[in-house]
């Protein structure tokens, strides 16, 4: 399989090194060559430096792209990839800063019959798969509580753009969100509300919200922005709680005990890699493509009706 990898940032150079463990034929489609060089050298890549637009004009179309661009870049490529016909095309998370960019995508992908996915890697930590194995074997899912509290001054002093951190939620928080969700259903009847505001921040700086999912389980979360915290969500099963704080390991309480006890699990890749990018990039390129990758229609519907109420973010202010 032939893959065009989008960018030679850092994040491109993670996917790089997946791809290139996997074998797969790559050409590495960038602006800069002082960067794509390196990058292209060290995994014996091919590389073209004369950015996506020409590289559709004058290459073969490959079989499955991979766009690990800044976010608010993401959209733009994806749609030129779609109305060319690329077949299969994986988008750095979230995807966009706004649903309204993503649109365009979807009609694009639908006339010309491109599959496409947002890259949520989280969902293929070997954490999350142990906790998807006992969920499955659980009679159900009982509650499930979230955090997805940010370091604020750290996010404040960095050089991301404004319009990023004003909807950081969906830029970085939505991994914690998309994760709780995915595992124990999506949100079917919920209250949320907002308090307070962060100079980078505008819209909110407290979240809480509570509901039940589809599948009948009662959540509820939090963050807030003003003081520490860390990502985190716990899962109450019949048997047995579910503790992924941090979320690259997991822990469990067992009923009638007060303790959690570490789960041991096969991570090996995780360790290698970063975590969950090889579990998730099998995934992308198998010949079926599994449930655990986040389709563009999900994702859109996920930014209107869960990311931006959860934030209070308005797509036409955005803020």
């Amino acid at each position: 399989m032939s893959v065009w990898l989008i960018g030679a940032g850092p994040m491109a150079g993670l996917h790089a090194e997946v791809l290139a463990a996997l074998g797969t034929s790559v050409t590495i489609i960038a602006t800069s060559p002082i960067r794509a060089a390196p990058l292209a050298q060290k995994h014996g890549m091919a590389q073209f430096t004369q950015g996506l637009t020409q590289a559709l004009a004058v290459l073969p179309r490959p079989d499955a792209a991979v766009i690990a661009l800044p976010v608010d870049l993401l959209a733009q490529a994806a749609l030129q990839l779609a109305q060319a016909g690329v077949p299969r095309i994986l988008i750095e998370k979230p995807g966009a800063l706004r649903a309204v960019e993503l649109d365009p995508v979807r009609e694009a992908a639908a006339a010309s019959g491109a599959q496409v996915f947002i890259a949520y890697n989280r969902r293929f930590f070997a954490s999350v798969q142990e906790a998807r194995r006992r969920i499955a074997g659980a009679d159900s899912v009982l509650s499930v509580c979230f955090e997805f509290c940010e370091d604020a001054d750290r996010i404040a002093a960095l050089p991301t753009p404004a319009a990023i951190k004003q909807n950081w939620a969906l830029a970085n928080s939505s991994h914690v969100i998309d994760l709780a969700f995915h595992l124990c259903g999506a949100p079917a009847d919920w209250h949320h509300q907002v308090s307070g505001s962060l100079p980078w921040h505008s819209s909110a700086a407290d979240f809480r919200g509570i509901g039940r999912t589809q599948t009948g389980a009662n959540f509820s979360y939090f963050a807030d922005w003003r003081g520490p915290g860390r990502w985190g969500i716990e899962i109450i099963l019949p048997q047995e709680r579910l503790i992924l704080r941090p979320m690259e390991a997991l822990s469990v309480m067992p009923r009638g005990s007060f303790t959690a006890q570490p789960v041991a699990l096969d991570d090996t890749i995780d360790k290698q890699f970063k975590p969950g990018l090889y579990a998730q990039m099998v995934a992308f390129l198998a010949e079926s493509i599994p449930a655990e990758l986040v389709r563009l229609d999900a994702q859109i519907a996920a930014m209107r009706d869960i990311y931006n109420p959860i934030a209070n973010y308005t797509e036409e202010a955005g803020r």
